[in-house]
């Protein structure tokens, strides 16, 4: 058997085997584009979180400035009533309006907090039922991954131990070359050749449709020596009823 032919059985057993895996690997990649939509989830609540305990802290710290200022107001009017003079009655209201103001600041802020807390805790809750929502679809992908993985198991696990025998079967250097351009390249690797007229001799590759030397069609026909496509790079081979065409149905 001709290196060429040898390769060929790699590469039609090495296309079942990928197709097999392939269903299995977009249920994978489903599967962790759910995990990486949980984890992003899963960050934006806990950076909210971290949002709102600060709030939450800064609120208390202003509702007991609030307390505080409330307390000052309080002994000072006290102060007030007992204000024995002009002058210490109007350092003391002064003192009292100057705190209600700094009290309507603070006011201000904790009701600004409070909103902004409440805006939080909504979206908060928003990311909850996202990810409930979200953990239902992952539970559902894991399944269907599962399942395509134990559809295909006892199957992919016959055409690898086919495969692997074939790829014994290739010399080390063609081999090489072909695991090489298979990881680019997959399905393309190898191409038919395709007859356009047989007459002119024109004959083209099955993967870009560039015609070939005639040289390299003699080459497959003669040793199948390893031979590639000048334009796209394809590992060539020519079909068994072209073959049998163009040499008569001699071998």
């Amino acid at each position: 058997m001709s290196v060429t032919n040898k390769l060929l059985r790699l590469y039609k057993v090495d296309c079942q085997v990928r197709s097999l895996r392939s269903r299995v690997d977009s249920a994978e990649r489903y599967l962790k584009q759910q995990d990486r939509t949980l984890d992003e989830l899963k960050a934006k609540k806990e950076a909210l979180d971290g949002q709102a305990r600060q709030l939450k802290a800064t609120i208390a710290n202003d509702e007991n400035e609030t307390n505080s200022i409330e307390e000052r107001i309080t002994s000072l009017r006290d102060k007030l009533n007992n204000a024995t003079s002009n002058k210490e009655y109007s350092a003391l209201l002064t003192e009292v309006n100057t705190l209600k103001a700094d009290k309507e600041a603070v006011d201000e802020r904790v009701l600004e907090s409070m909103t902004r807390l409440d805006e939080i805790k909504s979206a908060i809750d928003e990311i909850k039922g996202e990810t409930k929502e979200r953990t239902k679809v992952r539970s559902v992908a894991l399944g269907e991954r599962d399942q395509r993985a134990a559809d295909v198991k006892d199957r992919l696990t016959e055409l690898e131990s086919d495969r692997s025998t074939a790829a014994g079967d290739v010399p080390p250097q063609a081999l090489a070359k072909f695991e090489e351009e298979v990881e680019f390249r997959e399905d393309e690797v190898m191409a038919p050749i395709e007859e356009h007229s047989r007459k002119h001799m024109e004959y083209s590759c099955g993967s870009c449709q560039v015609l070939l030397p005639f040289e390299s069609v003699n080459r497959l026909l003669g040793n199948g020596d390893l031979t590639f496509c000048g334009n796209c790079g394809s590992i060539l081979y020519i079909e068994d009823a072209l073959r049998e065409v163009v040499t008569g149905g001699k071998k």
